[in-house]
């Protein structure tokens, strides 16, 4: 399964696990990111930068070097 760092633009995925150091993974948690959850990757920065994703009417972004790991499948 794909982490954000490999999912294409504007597709729909589903997340499948959240994993992290605790107080990262939290936050995301408290925003939304849970297990089952649909998104969509709107822009990723360049050499590993943040992601920007769009989850229901939000948008959030994302610095996965922070030792956060979203893992995801396509939502059929």
């Amino acid at each position: 399964m794909p982490d954000l760092l490999h999912i294409p633009l504007n597709v729909l995925y589903r997340i499948v696990a959240v994993e992290g150091d605790g107080a990262t993974a939290q936050r995301v948690r408290e925003l939304g990111l849970i297990a089952g959850a649909v998104f969509r990757v709107v822009r990723r920065a360049p050499f590993g930068g943040p992601v920007e994703i769009a989850l229901e009417q939000r948008r959030i972004g994302l610095r996965l070097s922070d030792g956060l790991k979203i893992t995801a499948e396509p939502a059929v």
